[in-house]
């Protein structure tokens, strides 16, 4: 099985101020001593390569003393050109990295052509990677394996929780790590986070306007967590050792997780996660110089070279504040593992012996938006003290980073730490949280949001009894999210004032007779689908609908007809009901005392229930929400 392949030399465009102080006053000293003095300016590394490129570049010179006039110019001319591609530094790297980082840019394969799936794109950024199942906790589960180590995956957070009101705490992924020791092979362990803001940067206007207004821009739109765990091939360590090693540690990290749900992927849920997390959706994917394109996206990767302080507050929160940035999705990856396992950059340090690196992708829609997002990004970190490189020629090697593969952007492969190997810098203190992304419905009794998760890899069945107006509401909220919003309903001239006025992003909201169908192929992960169904009494949905698909049903009042499809529902939004709404809900929902107070709620209130929980919600429509729909009252 060939080996992972990382294109070379990890190429970096230094972002941020630049590291390193000149003399404060001139001094005799050699020309070697200023080009290293000029390329510590650049954040730049000098390496040992460099002096003996020196040495060759005056032994050229000394030889060619004394002979005729043309072998002298050709001889220094190549002095010349050793020197300079030796210590000449170039936006904070020496020009022989960047020709490295050419070299192998322009000689590896950068494209994915054509239709494609998850497979083809993992052998696109981790060449010889094979997916198999084996048992690890007590069912099938994927292992990645190449020819450095094996790899899980587990993806954090439950699926069936679709309320959003519960923040967890997720821990770093260097306080994953067992202890080292004899007994274990080297491990390293991936943090895996990404994110998309609300009002998405595409939802301008009325749309935008309205929910900056609601939640102040202080929830994310979407979240989501994968925890990647590698185990490294070392000498005397087995095949069958390794995958045992691996079954442990993977279990050991659902302990340490404790309340925080967290399953192994099987083969299918975890080729589905990395190609949504690379937001491939089956279109063709190319690395030039300066981004990677995939689909209609345009994408950029960091890889963080100097850490801000992570003891100060605002150090400690740089990951949600990244994951805020205004793109239409951050991914940021946390890679933790011993020390000299990955060539590091500069920062805190540990006496535990572990290293920690971060990258950082941002996506978005159009060039400038990235543009814009690049410039936020690195305004936050560099005021934060920190610093970062743009990985121009090699992104496909901070994609492959900044996916579930526990694979770093630094440069080496992952390897076994050497003996005596010194600390890296490592962070176990971070606030790091998953669990209140989503949209907005209202605010609770605290005036904390009360927020809904419609949209996720499985479809989404909600009942909304109340009416019109509220309908349009979570409508105009979901589109706030990026979600294109179709309704089916037999009374259109209730819907064409709201439809007129949004002015949605993209286009305008469809309205289809009842029993028009939606294509499967509509919905994805970056543009799910919000399908609004008004048009009477619904038989519940026999079978699961697609992926990233929220099917809302609407009805005006609640009746025997109505509970099938209420108690089949993964949610439902009730506001205020009758005695026999209220008794006809409780039974279907088994809300037991609970459904009493169905009847007793304000009128601008929903209640949120899903199969596990009851939220009580303040709707809190903004000036725009209200001018543009009106009290969202039951009629």
């Amino acid at each position: 099985m060939p080996a992972i392949t990382t294109g070379g030399p990890l190429p970096a465009t230094p972002v941020g101020p630049e590291a390193g102080t000149a003399a404060s006053r001139p001094s005799r000293r050699s020309p070697v001593d200023r080009w290293v003095a000029v390329g510590r300016r650049a954040g730049a590394r000098t390496r040992a390569g460099q002096l003996v490129a020196a040495q060759v570049a005056a032994a050229l010179v000394l030889v060619a003393l004394g002979r005729p006039a043309p072998v002298v110019t050709v001889a220094a001319l190549m002095a010349v050109l050793l020197v300079a591609a030796a210590w000449v530094p170039v936006r904070g790297r020496w020009l022989f990295e960047w020709l490295g980082t050419a070299i192998g840019h322009l000689t590896r394969r950068r494209a994915l052509t054509g239709p494609a799936g998850a497979a083809e794109l993992l052998d696109l950024v981790a060449p010889g990677t094979v997916v198999r199942s084996t048992e690890l906790t007590g069912g099938p589960a994927a292992v990645l394996e190449d020819t450095t180590g094996m790899v899980a995956l587990l993806e954090l957070g439950d699926p069936g929780d679709l309320l959003g009101d519960a923040s967890q705490a997720i821990p770093a992924p260097a306080t994953l790590l067992p202890p080292a020791g004899p007994d274990l092979p080297p491990l390293l362990v991936q943090l895996l986070l990404a994110g998309a803001p609300a009002p998405v940067p595409g939802a301008g206007g009325t749309v935008g306007t309205s929910y900056r207004q609601l939640t102040d821009g202080r929830l994310a739109g979407r979240e989501r967590a994968v925890v990647a765990v590698r185990v490294l091939r070392v000498n005397g360590w087995s095949e069958e050792d390794l995958r045992r090693v691996l079954a442990g540690t993977v279990r050991r990290i659902v302990r340490r997780l404790g309340s925080l749900a967290a399953r192994p992927l099987g083969v299918p849920a975890a080729l589905r996660v990395l190609g949504e997390l690379a937001h491939q959706d089956g279109e063709p994917v190319r690395e030039t110089w300066p981004v990677i394109r995939s689909g209609s996206l345009v994408q950029a990767t960091f890889l963080l070279v100097h850490w801000p302080d992570p003891g100060g507050t605002a150090g400690r929160r740089l990951v949600p504040r990244l994951l805020a940035l205004p793109a239409t999705t951050t991914t940021v990856s946390m890679c933790s593992g011993p020390a000299q396992t990955m060539t590091m950059p500069s920062g805190p340090s540990a006496t535990s012996g572990v290293s920690t690196e971060l990258t950082v992708r941002v996506a978005a829609g159009t060039a400038t938006e990235l543009a814009a997002a690049t410039e936020a990004l690195i305004r936050l970190v560099t005021d934060l003290g920190g610093k970062l490189r743009r990985l121009d020629g090699a992104h496909l090697d901070g994609l492959a980073a900044t996916l579930p593969l526990a694979l770093t952007a630094s440069g080496a492969r992952p390897r076994p730490p050497a003996l005596g190997a010194l600390p890296g810098p490592t962070v176990d203190d971070w606030e790091l949280s998953l669990g209140d992304a989503g949209l907005m419905v209202g605010t609770n009794r605290h005036g904390r949001a009360v927020t809904v998760r419609l949209f996720r890899p499985e479809s989404t069945r909600v009942l909304l009894v109340g009416g019109v107006p509220a309908t349009q509401l979570v409508a105009l909220r979901a589109l706030a999210l990026g979600a294109l919003v179709v309704v089916q309903t037999a009374r259109p001239r209730a819907w064409e004032p709201f439809v007129r006025g949004v002015g949605a992003p993209g286009g305008t909201i469809p309205l289809l007779p009842p029993g028009r169908a939606v294509a499967d192929g509509v919905g994805t992960a970056l543009r799910p689908l919000l399908l609004i169904v008004d048009a009477g009494p619904v038989a519940a949905e026999a079978a699961p609908g697609p992926p990233w698909r929220a099917t809302l049903v609407v009805r005006d009042e609640l009746t025997p007809a109505d509970v099938d499809a209420l108690s089949r529902a993964d949610l439902a939004l009730l506001q205020p009901l009758t005695s026999a709404e209220a008794t006809l809900a409780g039974a279907a929902l088994g809300l037991g005392g609970s459904a009493e107070w169905l009847t007793r709620i304000r009128a601008d209130m929903v209640a949120v229930v899903n199969r596990r929980a009851l939220r009580w919600a303040l709707l809190s429509p903004t000036p725009i929400e209200a001018q543009l729909i009106g009290p969202p009252k039951r009629g």
